[in-house]
């Protein structure tokens, strides 16, 4: 059988690690498809392209390989945007691999024809057509872009003739090595001497900690100093939420932060350490005065200008903690009596209240957090119910509680429940959504059911918009356009299959959980929740 180009493209994926590909195929990309198939490379068939995409994040968010994303030509590399601009912004690495019409027929032919390239350029870290005479050199230099810091999409567009071709001869490319990079002796001497000098330093972790090899250092390093912190949402986990020197997530929650930022304003010493403001709202902008001492310890230096950043150490993450951790007693002198009314403080904002009818949504928040063991995988989707959920739910591992926290893409929760589903098939995966989000990709739960995946979708049924609806009150308008008429997703859930379960108590939300985890079958709890205290929490 003859090796084609699109061999070669294939070829090259695995052998950077690339495992998974998602997409609906055209006739224009089935070739790549058979290829991606033939050495080792799943492809599975999503309901939605950015779907596809969000399947893809988590493939990369959990593994560290990247994924492939397979659209074709017209509508299908259109629709996918959504996703890929979320992989660009949520710093996941990703191939994007479009399909085009034959080339006899480019420059006539006009059927769904339009630029793919430069539609994606805005939204990759590199996007071109590919070279036929060259395509397994492009495709790792595709990837190589991709798993570049920060990690993001990249995209090639192929006529499909030319995967068809036959492949010319090419050697075998893999990734490169990279050699840690370590602080010069002076430099590193400089950093620590900022660090002794202070008497009340505080840490940001950010999403970049989340990369292998960084959280045990990470936990030294704030362990040896004595140093309290911060994690960003996606950052939760890198070191036990639980962790007597954790602090809480901030990013998002304007009367959370209120609290987290007055004590950042008592900090004599700021340390960044892979703190990355995609995932924080305007209100960090000019978080803290330029004349703040501050440390920012990241893998390349940050050209954001957010907020202010003083002395950068840039290299290997783990290696420069280990540089920089205290070899004697912890030195940091914050009362503990502050950092324990600020932890009181946060509590009370987003304790459980008592609704009227329904569930509160931080009681259910709490009750899957109370069974969430370090082995458990969530996803959470975009909304009210997902930034009040950073500030319940106990992350005990990295990059336990996935998410949208960059782009902020709604539907993600399901799709990236079953990326993480596929890649661990072994684990509980709880996904968390509202029924707004939910309704953007019921045809997902198909792929879950095909495929005998055992998540869990608790849907947050409030029949709103509830984030929006929120805003418009704050801003004093008219609620209008966010309230709809939300299904019986119990119901919904016996079509595709799967077992449903509709919750009006707490109590009776607990039993469901329970009961779905144990089963290991595809699960939907319809719980419907009292959006009112939202109104109190942000």
């Amino acid at each position: 059988m003859t090796t084609t180009v699109a061999d070669s493209i294939a070829t090259t994926l695995h052998a950077y690690g690339v495992r998974y590909a998602f997409g609906l195929p055209g006739n224009d990309v089935l070739e790549t498809i058979r290829a991606c198939e033939a050495v080792g490379i799943t492809f599975i068939l999503a309901k939605a392209e950015p779907s596809a995409a969000f399947m893809a994040d988590a493939v990369y968010q959990l593994t560290g390989a990247p994924a492939a994303l397979i659209p074709a030509l017209g509508p299908g590399i259109a629709n996918a945007v959504s996703g890929i601009a979320g992989a660009a912004q949520e710093r996941s690495a990703m191939i994007v691999l479009s399909g085009e019409m034959g080339t006899k027929q480019m420059g006539i032919y006009t059927h769904q024809i339009f630029d793919h390239v430069a539609l994606c350029a805005p939204v990759t870290k590199y996007a071109a057509p590919l070279n036929p005479q060259r395509p397994a050199q492009q495709v790792a230099k595709a990837l190589d872009i991709a798993l570049s810091h920060p990690a993001g999409p990249v995209m090639l567009n192929a006529a499909a003739d030319h995967t068809r071709a036959p492949a010319p001869q090419e050697p075998a490319f893999t990734p490169p090595r990279v050699l840690p990079a370590a602080l010069p002796a002076e430099a590193a001497a400089a950093a620590r001497a900022l660090i002794e000098e202070s008497r009340r330093p505080l840490a940001l972790v950010g999403r970049s900690a989340l990369k292998d090899g960084v959280p045990d250092p990470l936990r030294r390093f704030l362990e040896a100093w004595g140093m309290p912190f911060f994690a960003t949402y996606k950052a939760k986990g890198v070191v036990d939420d639980g962790h007597p020197l954790c602090l809480g997530a901030v990013g998002l929650s304007p009367i959370v932060d209120q609290e987290n930022q007055a004590l950042l304003a008592e900090a004599d010493l700021i340390v960044p350490i892979g703190f990355d403001p995609i995932e924080l709202r305007d209100g960090w902008v000019d978080a803290w005065p330029a004349e703040r001492a501050c440390l920012a310890i990241d893998w390349a230096p940050a050209t954001h200008r957010v907020f202010p950043l003083g002395t950068e150490a840039v290299g290997d993450l783990p290696t420069i903690l280990g540089q920089l951790a205290n070899d004697g007693a912890p030195r940091s002198v914050w009362p503990a009596e502050r950092l324990d009314r600020l932890r009181a403080a946060v509590a009370h904002i987003v304790r459980p209240r008592t609704p009227e009818t329904g569930i509160s949504p931080a009681a259910l928040f709490g009750a899957i957090s109370d069974r969430a063991d370090a082995d458990w995988i969530m996803t959470v989707d975009v909304g009210s119910h997902r930034i009040l959920a950073n500030h319940v739910l106990r992350c005990r591992a990295p990059g336990q509680l996935m998410q949208s926290n960059g782009l902020g893409c709604m539907g993600y929760a399901l799709p990236a429940a079953i990326g993480a589903q596929l890649v661990h098939p072994e684990r509980p995966v709880v996904a968390i959504a509202g029924d707004g989000c939910t309704l953007m990709t019921l045809g997902e739960m198909a792929v879950a059911a095909e495929r005998g995946l055992p998540i869990v979708l608790v849907v947050l049924n409030d029949a709103s918009l509830s984030l929006i609806k929120l805003k418009q009150s704050k801003m004093r308008l008219d609620t209008k356009s966010v309230d709809f008429g939300a299904p019986r997703f119990d119901a919904i859930a016996q079509g595709f299959g799967a077992v449903g379960l509709r919750v009006e108590t707490i109590g009776a939300f607990a039993e469901a959980l329970d009961q779905a985890v144990r089963s290991r079958r595809f699960t939907i709890i319809d719980a419907l929740v009292d959006p009112r205290e939202y109104w109190e929490q942000m």
